[in-house]
């Protein structure tokens, strides 16, 4: 039986959740591509999770990863595949930040925006909480109001 109070499949409700989590995961991966990546490096060796030898690739291969995860929600490509990337990315981030705040690790910034925005950990973990429930969302709803998708499934009918 359906939940009365869930959105049904291709609700605009949806289709916000989307294009936000897409334009969060793009602003955040142009803004930590505009750096080098030893910047965005230096702030993964504060949650001394990784070892500092992959601090280094990891900085290089995120930020692409949440343009092109960005870019795919934003336009509407892959949908479902996209905001399954994105969950489980933003799922990653609260891991990362609820690992120092059990270790009692300070961060300076978390790293999340680059320069321009800086949130503490308390703040990240909100955000990307709720984050992980637009990207649900949009996996659940689909491809409504997503343009690529909608014009394939067209021409595979």
């Amino acid at each position: 039986m359906k939940n009365p109070s869930s959105p049904a499949p291709g609700s605009p409700a949806g289709a916000a959740a989307r294009i936000l989590v897409g334009a969060v995961l793009l602003y955040s991966g142009l803004q930590k591509s505009a750096v080098p990546p030893e910047e965005f490096a230096a702030i993964i060796d504060f949650y001394n999770i990784l070892p500092g030898a992959y601090s280094i690739v990891f900085a290089s291969v995120l930020p692409a990863l949440e343009v092109l995860v960005g870019l795919a929600l934003v336009t509407g490509c892959l949908c479902r595949w996209a905001a399954l990337a994105g969950g489980l990315m933003f799922l990653m981030f609260i891991g990362a930040l609820a690992s120092t705040l059990l270790r009692r690790i300070p961060l300076p910034d978390c790293g999340c925006f680059g320069k321009l925005v800086h949130l503490s950990p308390w703040q990240a973990l909100g955000l990307d909480s709720g984050l992980v429930c637009r990207s649900y969302l949009s996996y659940r709803t689909g491809a409504l109001g997503a343009p690529v998708d909608s014009w394939v499934e067209k021409g595979t009918e």
